[in-house]
């Protein structure tokens, strides 16, 4: 076999896992970027199409291999059993290189090891270990396909098969993936227009017709209509990649996307848009910015402006004499410090809500400030280039010299106990004692790393309670150290980052679980630091222009903002970046969480009436108020009657909220100090799920232990009365639900199964209907608005839906099986052509059910992470969505309106010079106008 290779590719997957997909995505490859009229542009082998029947299938595969350029692996645990994968890929690394392997993750996890330089097998699953290990000399290219399950997904206008094939293509072309998506995109306008031509003709001789005029403006309709549907997921898809780079456009191209059609791409980049990050633009070079303990954001340019968070808003703007390269606030956020690189350092009075008002102004010497610092003692201490200085502050207006710090010094503990000084002759760190009289004492010594151009003390930082001290290099490593003692700090794993340059800039999270770095290329790594022995790395965060010379995140740990310092490269040369970006993040991954409320359980959260008050079950429970353009704030807890926590719900007039068992009910009309309604009766227990009806004053509440539900007359606030006890029924935390005219309640049985039964005030529940779940049993229920479906999620990972109008005859309508695990929550909008699932597995699901017999997801939400045996709930004026969990409650806008309102204050109107690049075909309309 000479000459060059018949095939680009050849496509090795599970027949078992993965026969439907690697048929589909086969097809996807080869149509890329092709016209309907020109032949398929690659040659790809995959066995269902290329072998014919023969007595020696492994010599047919052999040769298929031998004569293939690349190699496409469609991972997964079952691939990763199956022989005839591994011998497929153990012939390929024995006979061609690594670099020529391509991954299609379909299921499972992959999971790299970037310290041994090969795959974590304690995580990764979906590659055979004994074939793979070592294999690869660095991280392989691989693609994440987990979400395609089904050859019905396959859909090319789908944004997120675009990307994907992209991927793919672009090693076995040869060209880049912009540059593909972009013939692809040109190609796809000019099919458009060609549909569209060709409909106009079929209309214009239809219409001539009088017999078929209503035909022919019919199916024109239909064609305008489908052309909409496609440039909006057009549009979706071309905002994706821009994201980061250009938020503003990303911006008005979501918002224009959902203005031709509110498909299910658009309304999914809606609700994920709180993921965009959010730009203040200076007037000139950005210098420094800080968070105080309240949210308010400084932002030092050519003059020194204040910003309130959520909504983003300029609160105060402040004239300078001349530039601060350095900004700090007090611990209790009434005091801000600037200095000036003449070394006049100013402090400044913050009242809330007021405009900020110099105190008083002393100076330090010459040269740049590298950093200001409050200690928790009320100290102010200034790092510079040419030393340092000790500010005694107990009286702001009369600021008092306490000390000076030796040139190198670097870094100051929060506590302001410790500092660290740069030794670059020997190569160390050293820290040293700060006494309170600004005499220092040697404690300990550390191997320091390579300096970087940027400023080394942006590359030193203190963990916020002073046990952990990070320093990054321009050996694109930062070491940390465990300083509990700083007279022995004790080294932890390095953090290998994926700079190539150094590390410019290092910042603890609040809590110290998160390390963020910045780098000169502009962008920003995350790291899961909340076990220093098993560092990990998470979201890498794009956009910047230049090098990355400050971070700082908000108190709540919930935003990074993140400052461009000087141009790329160390000659200063390149564009200069003159804003600061406000990144959403949850750990350390992005996120598009509004917020995440401190709350503890995985209880289903309820939301009052008015969608003014939240309260979320658990130790303790706790009531909150959402509403209002404030940020979400803590009113008020109420008695918890088991140290596991319990369910908590609000009636349907809501000044009653119903916790524990025997039924307690609280007057919520004040919701900062609840009071107790009803006697205390019995011994008290905890509350695994409660429903209250919309309609009518019952409620069903079941406890734990096996303790059956039972349904309540609450029609008297103080005193409550059991109607009966639902035999068989399970206590999940929601799987019970009230239809919305309170006639009906589904319920699910101990077998799995859903029982449906009649209720009215004062008569005991009557059996109705039975559900059979199928493959799994039912784990979580919800009625739509309208009444006449049910919402049932099971223990495989599927959602069903029901039409239950005829209550003793339930039909199945249509199924969906997105989720790898049972799905613990569920929840529907009330607007009914919304639902929100949370699986086992961590995944908060939304989907599109204006169609009952086609449930269409509609994205993946980033929370952040996983988010395992989450519960759901949606405000009823359709605004929020809530999921509570173990790591808190946290809240999602789901209210289209208000997202699309922000979109448009946040982002800058699209240009006709972009509007004729992204919507040629269309005239100029700006959908922010």
């Amino acid at each position: 076999m000479s000459g060059q290779p018949d095939y680009d590719a050849f496509i090795s997957y599970s027949h078992a896992w993965d026969k439907d997909i690697a048929k589909a995505f086969h097809n996807q490859l080869q149509s890329f970027d092709r016209p309907w009229y020109r032949p398929r542009n690659l040659k790809l082998f995959r066995d269902e199409t290329n072998l014919a029947a023969s007595p020696h299938l492994w010599s047919e595969i052999e040769r298929g291999l031998s004569r293939s350029r690349w190699l496409v692996v469609m991972a997964s645990p079952p691939a990763a059993a199956s022989p005839w994968v591994r011998k497929e890929i153990r012939w390929w690394l024995t006979h061609r290189s690594a670099d020529t392997v391509l991954i299609a993750l379909t299921d499972g996890t992959l999971a790299w090891d970037g310290a041994r330089a090969s795959f974590d097998w304690s995580r990764t699953d979906a590659l055979p270990r004994e074939e793979t290990d070592g294999a690869f000399a660095e991280e392989p290219r691989w693609v994440d396909l987990r979400w395609l399950r089904s050859s019905d997904q396959a859909s090319s206008a789908d944004p997120r098969l675009l990307e994907c094939v992209a991927e793919f293509i672009a090693p076995l072309t040869g060209k880049s993936k912009d540059e593909l998506i972009g013939d692809h995109v040109r190609q796809h306008r000019r099919t458009i227009r060609w549909v569209q031509a060709t409909v106009g003709v079929l209309a214009l001789l239809l219409l001539i017709a009088v017999a078929g005029g209503i035909m022919a403006n019919s199916q024109r309709n239909s064609a305008r209509a489908q052309t909409l549907l496609a440039q909006s997921r057009q549009l979706v898809a071309e905002a994706s990649p821009i994201r980061d780079a250009q938020p503003g456009l990303a911006s008005q191209l979501l918002v224009q996307a959902y203005r031709l059609a509110p498909t299910a791409e658009a309304v999914g980049a809606l609700v994920e848009s709180s993921s965009l990050p959010r730009l203040i633009r200076g007037s000139g070079s950005v210098r420094a910015s800080a968070y105080s303990s309240q949210g308010l954001l400084a932002v030092t340019d050519e003059s020194l402006r204040l910003f309130r968070p959520d909504p983003l808003r300029l609160s105060a703007t402040l004239a300078l004499d001349s530039p601060a390269d350095a900004v700090a606030f007090s611990p209790d956020g009434r005091l801000l410090a600037t200095r000036s690189p003449g070394g006049t350092v100013r402090l400044l009075d913050v009242p809330a809500g007021g405009r900020p008002a110099i105190l008083s102004v002393a100076a330090t010497g010459a040269g740049s400030t590298e950093a200001l610092a409050f200690t928790r003692d009320g100290r102010l201490i200034v790092i510079a280039e040419t030393g340092g200085a000790v500010f005694d502050l107990r009286e702001p207006a009369h600021p008092s010299l306490v000390g000076e710090l030796p040139d190198a010094a670097v870094a100051v503990s929060p506590q302001g106990d410790l500092i660290v000084t740069d030794e670059p002759e020997e190569a160390s760190l050293k820290v040293w004692r700060l006494s309170g009289t600004a005499r220092l004492s040697h404690l300990s010594t550390v191997d320091a790393p390579a300096h970087v151009y940027f400023s080394l003390a942006n590359n030193v930082a203190f963990s916020p309670n002073g046990r952990m001290l990070a320093a990054g290099g321009g050996d694109n490593r930062v070491r940390v150290w465990d300083i509990a003692d700083p007279s022995r700090p004790s080294p932890r794993p390095e953090l290998f980052t994926r700079s190539r340059d150094g590390v410019d800039t290092v910042c603890f999270s609040p809590d110290g679980h998160t390390l963020a770095t910045g780098y000169s290329d502009g962008s920003v790594e995350l790291w899961d630091v909340a076990d220093p022995l098993r560092p990990r790395s998470g979201a890498r965060l794009t956009g910047h222009t230049s090098t990355v010379g400050g971070l700082a995140f908000s108190p709540d740990g919930q935003t990074l903002a993140s400052v461009a310092g000087a141009p790329r490269g160390s000659d200063g040369s390149g564009p200069e970046d003159t804003t600061v970006r406000l990144w959403a993040v949850a750990g350390s991954e992005r996120s598009s969480v509004l917020t995440t409320l401190p709350t503890h359980g995985t209880f289903p959260p309820s939301f009052s009436p008015d969608s003014v008050l939240l309260a979320t079950g658990g130790e303790p429970t706790t009531v909150w108020k959402v509403g209002g353009e404030e940020a979400p704030r803590l009113m008020s807890t109420v008695e918890t009657y088991d140290s596991q926590g319990q369910a908590a719900a609000f009636g349907p007039e809501g000044r009653t909220l119903f916790t524990g068992l025997p039924m307690a009910a609280w007057d919520m009309a004040d919701a900062a100090h609840p009071r107790r309604l009803t006697p205390e009766v019995g011994r008290p227990g905890g509350t695994q799920s409660i429903s209250v009806n919309p309609a009518l004053p019952l409620l069903a509440a079941g406890g734990e232990f096996g303790r059956p539900v039972r349904l309540w007359d609450v029609s008297e606030r103080r005193r409550h009365k059991v109607l009966g006890t639902l035999d068989g029924v399970a206590t999940e935390a929601q799987a019970l639900a009230f239809s919305p005219d309170g006639a009906l309640l589904a319920a699910r049985t101990r077998k799995g199964t859903v029982q449906l039964w009649q209720v009215a005030p004062g008569t005991r529940p009557q059996p109705s209907g039975t559900i059979g779940t199928g493959r799994g049993k039912a784990t979580a229920l919800a009625f739509s608005p309208h009444g006449r479906t049910l919402l049932v999620g099971d223990g495989s990972g599927a959602l069903a839906t029901w039409d239950v109008s005829r209550p003793g005859r339930p039909k199945l309508e249509g199924t969906s099986d997105r989720h790898s695990d049972a799905i613990r929550g569920l929840a529907v909008h009330p607007g009914g052509t919304l639902a929100a699932t949370a699986g086992v597995e961590g995944l908060i699901r939304l989907w599109d059910i204006a169609d009952p017999g086609h449930p269409l997801e509609v994205t993946s939400l980033s929370s952040g992470g996983l988010y395992p045996f989450a519960t759901l709930g949606f405000s009823p004026d359709g605004r929020l969505l809530a999921a509570a969990g173990e790591l808190g409650t946290r809240l999602w806008t789901v209210d289209r309106k208000a997202i699309l309102q922000r979109l448009c204050a946040e982002s800058p109107r699209i240009t006709p010079d972009q509007w004729s690049q992204y919507l040629p075909d269309r005239p100029y309309d700006p959908p922010c106008a």
